[in-house]
C-alpha cells in the first residue's frame, strides 16, 4: 500500500509547471504532436514529441491525474510536489532517479520508465512513465499526429469523455454518457436512445474496473423496450454493491425498483439452530412462489450459535441483470463471518407504481446440503 501511494505521490510531482530555465535536450520534431486527454486537446503550447525512440509527453499533463501543490527550484532546477503525507523532488537531466521524503521513512529512491527531459522551460515525461505511474492508456493515433490519453483508475480529472461508458448491446444507439467527472466520482449521466438525450443525476464512484452496464429490453412487458444502467458501487470481500434504474426513454419516466435485499428481505425469513455435530439453517420463502428450505451445514456445530448467529443475513453480494427481457437480480444469503451459504434469485415484474417483485428461489452452495420441505 505505501508503495502505491508513493507512485502516485510521484506522478503528482511529475505534473510540473513550466521551468525557470530553458534547456532543450530533446530532439525536435518535424511536426508538432497534438495532445488530446479524454477527447479534448489540452496544453497547445507544450505538444509532445519523439526523443530517442521515446514519446514524451508534458509532466504537466499530470495536472488532468492529481490536485497538488509544486514549487520549482530555479537554481537547482528542480521540481517538488507537496501533497498532506510527503513531498517528491525530481530533476530533470540524464538521471531517471526521483527521491521520495516521507514523514516516515525518510526518503528512498525509484527508477522512472526514462530520463525526464527539460524542452523550452517545460518538463516532460516519458509516455511510458505516466501510463505505469496513473493508468492511464497513452497511443498515438494511426495517422502519427495525434497522442490520445484515457485516464485510468487513478485519475481525478474533471474531463468529460466524449466516448460513451456503455452501450447497450443489442442496440448501438442506446448509450450511456458521463455529464460530469468530479475527482474519482461521476455527478449526472446523460443517456441517449436513438438519437435523443436526457440527463440524470445519477452520482456514483468512478471505477474503470467495473463499468456500467446498459440493457434495451421491455422488463416491464408493456411492448415497449426501456433502458436498464446498472453501475457497480463498491467491491471488497465479501461484498459487491450495485444499483439499478430503469428508464422508460419515451417519457424520460425512471420507474422504481426495490433493492433486491429489501425485496428479498421482505419475503424470506430464516432460523439458525444447532442439531448434534450440524448447523441447521431454515428459510421460508413467502411471496409469489412460497417455499420452505433446510440447509444443512456438516459438523461445524463445535462454532456455536455466538458465531452463526441466529439468522441468516441478506444482500451482502448483489448483481443485477437483464436477460429475456426479464430484470433479474442474484443476492446472496450469508452466515456467521460472512460465510455464503446460497444465493436468493429474483426476477422482477411489473407492478402498480413500478418494478415489484415477480419470484425469489433459494440456489444452495455446493457446500450446503440443501432440502426441500414440502
Amino acid at each position: 500500500m505505501k508503495k502505491l501511494i508513493t507512485a502516485a505521490a510521484i506522478a503528482l510531482l511529475l505534473a510540473g509547471h513550466a521551468a525557470g530555465s530553458s534547456i532543450d535536450i530533446a530532439n525536435s520534431a518535424a511536426a508538432p504532436l497534438s495532445l488530446v486527454v479524454d477527447g479534448q486537446a489540452v496544453l497547445p503550447g507544450a505538444p509532445p514529441f519523439h526523443s530517442g525512440g521515446t514519446l514524451y509527453v508534458p509532466a504537466r499533463t499530470l495536472l488532468e491525474f492529481y490536485p497538488m501543490q509544486l514549487q520549482w527550484n530555479n537554481t537547482l532546477k528542480q521540481l517538488t510536489l507537496f501533497t498532506s503525507w510527503d513531498k517528491t523532488i525530481l530533476t530533470p537531466g540524464t538521471a531517471s532517479k526521483q527521491v521520495t521524503y516521507t514523514q516516515t521513512d525518510g526518503g528512498y529512491q525509484e527508477d522512472l520508465d526514462a530520463p525526464v527531459l527539460l524542452k523550452a522551460g517545460r518538463v516532460y515525461i516519458a509516455a511510458a512513465t505516466l501510463d505505469s505511474l496513473t493508468g492511464a492508456v497513452t497511443e498515438l493515433n494511426p495517422g502519427g499526429s495525434r497522442v490520445n490519453i484515457t485516464p485510468g483508475s487513478l485519475s481525478t480529472t474533471v474531463r468529460v469523455p466524449a466516448a460513451p461508458l456503455a452501450i447497450a448491446e443489442n442496440n448501438p444507439k442506446v448509450k450511456l454518457y458521463a455529464a460530469l467527472k468530479d475527482g474519482n466520482t461521476y455527478k449526472g449521466f446523460i443517456l441517449e436512445v436513438n438519437g435523443k438525450k436526457q440527463h440524470f443525476n445519477w452520482t456514483v464512484s468512478r471505477d474503470y474496473s467495473h463499468p456500467p452496464q446498459l440493457f434495451y429490453a421491455d422488463v416491464d412487458s408493456d411492448g415497449k423496450p426501456e433502458a436498464t444502467v446498472v453501475f457497480t458501487l463498491g467491491t471488497g470481500t465479501s461484498l459487491v454493491a450495485q444499483e439499478v434504474h430503469v428508464v422508460k426513454p419515451e417519457q424520460w419516466k425512471e420507474i422504481s425498483v426495490p433493492t433486491a435485499d429489501k425485496a428479498a428481505s421482505a419475503v424470506v425469513s430464516s432460523s439458525i439452530s444447532l442439531d448434534k455435530d450440524d448447523v441447521l439453517l431454515k428459510l421460508e420463502l413467502t411471496g409469489p412462489t412460497p417455499s420452505k428450505v433446510a440447509l444443512r451445514i456438516p459438523g461445524r456445530a463445535g462454532d456455536g450459535l455466538k458465531y452463526f448467529g441466529s439468522k441468516a443475513a441478506i444482500g451482502a453480494v448483489t448483481y443485477y441483470s437483464v436477460e429475456n427481457n426479464k430484470l433479474l437480480a442474484d443476492t446472496s444469503l450469508m452466515v456467521g463471518m460472512t460465510e455464503s451459504v446460497g444465493t436468493l434469485k429474483l426476477e422482477y415484474k411489473a407492478g402498480k407504481t413500478g418494478m415489484e417483485l415477480g419470484s425469489i428461489a433459494f440456489e444452495p452452495d455446493e457446500r450446503g446440503e440443501a432440502i426441500v420441505e414440502k
